[in-house]
């Protein structure tokens, strides 16, 4: 469980999405050679201190899921100043070192049509796997194009689980943190 007691931060707009899995194989009707599980883990708590958030209007998540690594990903830039600008189409990037046909998890965001231009904005995302857990960060930062869409359009993200050749794969659980950033290079 992660907390704050960071104070609130103007400028940005900021959505918490945490994803539960339960099902999400079954339910996506996907299927693999080798074992994954998702399990269902001890219950959490914690404490901190909350604050209202607004969400990210026009870079919305719209699905998640698992699924298969597709070759020949562009890795998203984890440095913030230099982001990936995001393509005018419909595309696919990684978030981790991607390996062709390894099990992902995936996030799937719709850029909104008249979204705005040349706007930074940061992904943070925490994946736990396997029985220790291992929790992992990736902070990854993306930038709208330089002219609006005219019409919405939908970004995959995937994050490398690993090969289902290699044994059982076990996905705790994910969060995904987005942030808007005054400008290009103002990330925190």
């Amino acid at each position: 469980m992660q907390t704050s007691n960071q104070s609130p931060k103007f400028g940005r707009k900021t959505i918490y999405v945490a994803t539960a899995l339960a099902m999400v194989a079954v339910l996506g009707g996907w299927a693999m050679a080798a074992s994954f599980t998702i399990t269902n883990g001890t219950t959490e708590t914690g404490t901190g201190t909350y604050h209202t958030t607004a969400g990210l209007t026009y870079f919305a998540e719209s699905a998640v899921g698992i699924g298969s690594q597709p070759s020949g990903l562009t890795t998203l830039s984890a440095t913030v100043g230099t982001p990936t600008v995001l393509a005018a189409a419909a595309t696919t990037y990684a978030i981790n070192a991607p390996t062709a046909g390894d099990v992902v998890h995936f996030w799937k965001f719709t850029e909104a049509a008249g979204a705005p231009a040349s706007t930074e904005v940061e992904l943070q995302f925490t994946v736990s796997t396997g029985a220790g857990p291992t929790v992992t960060a990736v902070t990854a930062f993306v930038e709208t194009q330089a002219a609006s869409p005219g019409a919405a359009v939908v970004f995959t993200l995937n994050y490398d689980l690993g090969s289902a050749a290699s044994g059982t794969i076990q996905l705790n659980s994910v969060l995904e943190i987005s942030q808007q950033c005054s400008a290009v290079g103002t990330c925190p």
